[in-house]
């Protein structure tokens, strides 16, 4: 029998306390005293999570970022126009970001958020500060002949928060005058764990920036073309994530294939290009594509419209593996409800962004599970006003160094007591710290045994069970923190496999 056939690698469990990600900021067209439309909060500290209506003067368009203290308290947002607190005043000299027509015309005239694309801002904590944060965002011009949308600049503000209030110590400082994507901005952990690399492609190139972010701010800029040329066309309707180890970068353009980077987190060179082929599916229009890798890195999401398509990316024939693992319903509230961008919550499930003027995401609730076992739910999330095409975009704030990485997120999986209605095999509490107890039916065909898998797939305990026993109590004292995968078998049947986390 083959017990490593379940051993999906996760990444080792390290203290989740960098809940900069744990509160999302949605919806625009706010207006005194009616919820008809307006602001929408989803607290991921709150459980089982839901989406409030929360009424702010600053109006959520594409362009969306925001960021809590390490304990998942809300500090600063930014619908590009402003930085706003947690009490939804505009911050201290938060005013006037992104300066120019594009501002007057969308922050000022139209009272909306600044236009600049999904993925055009992001807030990081200053490594090593404690108490600044620094927003990247991308500022854009129009021009009349042609008529045109360019990103020509990337620009940082900072924001101190040492008294309990925020103020806004620098604006609109350049990093980079250039053609720039529109949107695509990301960022990820330096191979220590502690500094950052910001990442953005230039315009309609095959060209990367990426920029050393430490403790001294952006110290080094780097250059670098690979891969392909994204289609023109196709420019602002796709997503650019990195896997939740930060080895692999993955880059969605309307009309080509999945374009998928590998990535040395120490020198912040790509060293690999390989594309993806895919099938976008049979539908009267090709429009958004939005990507999102699940916690363990094995699947891809690609958001395609009508279609969600899922991809295994430790498959040797990754392209053989796309399954549709959801069709649209065809249910539109006021707009179809269809799938683009998409994002993976600190609860360890993706969250997709169902239209600009919907009032849902969708929700993939087990997005490391192989097929419809991924679990789909269209709609998954109600939200109380329309989202108006906004969704933040968070990196792996818990990406630790190398040798460590931690993991992406951490699922809502805890119990003191085996749930009644559960069949086979059960493990609780979980996460453990110091005991942990499986149970499982009672052993109808003899004597079993007890498989504990690491990480790596590597088997690091055994225990037989005799056939009168119906579960087993485990000491984790020799179990370092970490996802652990465990199956339990005997000689004529194998009950399903489950997992389980250890942290102390």
């Amino acid at each position: 029998m083959k017990y490593l056939l379940f051993s999906l690698a996760l990444l080792p469990y390290t203290l989740f306390s960098q809940k900069h990600d744990y509160v999302w900021i949605s919806g625009d067209s706010n207006t005194p005293n009616t919820t008809s439309h307006g602001g929408i909060i989803i607290d991921f500290n709150q459980q089982p999570l839901t989406a409030q209506y929360n009424y702010r003067e600053l109006n959520m368009f594409v362009c969306n970022a925001s960021i809590c203290d390490t304990a998942g308290n809300l500090l600063f947002y930014t619908n590009g126009c402003a930085i706003a607190g947690a009490d939804d005043n505009i911050l201290e000299n938060g005013n006037d970001l992104n300066p120019g027509w594009p501002h007057q015309l969308h922050c000022v005239n139209y009272n909306d958020g600044y236009a600049s694309g999904y993925q055009s801002a992001l807030f990081l904590p200053l490594p090593e500060s404690g108490n600044k944060y620094v927003l990247f965002h991308k500022s854009y011009i129009i021009t009349a002949n042609p008529v045109d949308v360019i990103t020509d600049q990337l620009l940082y503000s900072a924001v101190d928060y040492s008294d309990n209030t925020g103020k806004a110590i620098e604006k609109n400082v350049d990093v980079l005058r250039d053609t720039l994507a529109y949107g695509e901005l990301l960022a990820v952990k330096h191979a220590n764990g502690k500094d950052w690399w910001v990442v953005t492609p230039r315009r309609n190139s095959n060209t990367f920036y990426v920029l050393k972010f430490t403790k001294g701010g952006i110290v080094d800029t780097l250059r670098q073309t690979i891969g392909i040329k994204p289609k023109p066309a196709g420019e602002g309707y796709g997503q650019i994530v990195f896997s939740p180890d930060g080895t692999r970068m993955y880059r969605t353009n309307r009309g080509d294939p999945v374009m998928a980077y590998d990535f040395d987190r120490e020198t912040g060179v790509f060293t690999h290009f390989d594309t993806i082929s895919f099938k976008y599916g049979n539908q009267p229009v090709i429009g958004e594509i939005g990507c999102a890798v699940s916690p363990s890195g094995r699947f891809l999401y690609l958001g395609c419209r009508q279609l969600l398509h899922q991809l295994d990316l430790w498959s040797p024939d990754i392209s053989a593996s796309q399954l549709v693992v959801a069709e649209w319903d065809g249910v539109a509230n006021p707009f179809a409800t269809l799938f683009s961008q998409l994002q993976l919550g600190p609860n360890c499930k993706i969250y997709g962004l169902a239209g600009g003027d919907t009032r849902y995401f969708h929700v993939i609730h087990h997005p490391d599970e192989p097929g419809l076992a991924c679990q789909v739910e269209q709609r998954g999330l109600p939200l109380p006003t329309p989202s108006g095409a906004s969704m933040p975009s968070f990196p792996n704030y818990r990406l630790g160094p190398v040798d460590n990485p931690g993991l992406p997120c951490s699922p809502v999986v805890s119990a003191v007591v085996p749930p009644a209605e559960e069949v086979g095999v059960s493990v609780y509490p979980n996460p453990a710290s110091d005991q942990l107890t499986i149970r499982y039916d009672p052993a109808e065909n003899g004597d079993q045994t007890l498989f504990i898998f690491n990480n790596l797939g590597q088997l690091v305990l055994s225990i037989w069970i005799s056939g009168d026993q119906n579960h087993v109590n485990i000491p984790t004292d020799n179990l370092s923190n970490g996802i652990y995968w465990y199956r339990v078998a005997g000689k004529h049947m194998s009950l399903p496999a489950g997992k389980f986390i250890v942290h102390r």
